[in-house]
């Protein structure tokens, strides 16, 4: 099984990790069928501040990229964006790469409940949320459905 792990946007990756897609046609655009792109979001984790955006490599390959932190206008920890590549998807890195970024709003003292929202259209991603424990809140921001996750911190110890 390869190491799926979680590294800073940086000066070594962060071109090749705005050319990256979910469109099918492999061309990057600003906004995608279910995902802002790439780039959208480094910009928006530049000018509010609360957002971490990573890369997610399979060993040494980046096939994705996710932005996480604390939404300052809903007073949320919420992930944000999470994707994987066209050319990777379907091979697990999707699920191993929520998991980790899970973990590590898991570790923050204040983080009880984790939010996320998606295209109702979108059956997969759904499919992984619900997986993780993800439940709909019933409300939608943005014409997407809003997900809680509650934190159970003795399960983390």
């Amino acid at each position: 099984m390869e190491e799926i792990k979680l590294v800073g946007v940086n000066k070594s990756n962060w071109m090749d990790v705005i050319f990256m897609t979910t469109n099918p046609s492999g061309q990057a655009t600003i906004c995608e069928e279910f995902v802002a792109s790439n780039a959208l979001s480094i910009v928006q984790s530049v000018f509010e501040e609360n957002w971490t955006v990573k890369a997610v490599y399979a060993d040494n390959i980046l096939v994705g990229f996710t932005m996480y932190g604390y939404n300052d206008k809903e007073l949320f920890y919420e992930i944000c964006r999470i994707m994987i590549d066209r050319k990777y998807q379907r091979k697990g890195y999707g699920k191993q790469a929520l998991r980790l970024v899970i973990d590590e709003l898991r570790q923050k003292s204040d983080c009880n409940e984790i939010f996320l929202s998606t295209d109702p259209k979108n059956h997969k991603a759904i499919n992984l949320y619900e997986g993780f424990g993800f439940e709909s809140t019933g409300k939608e921001i943005d014409d997407e459905i809003l997900y809680i996750l509650t934190i159970n911190k003795q399960e983390y110890n």
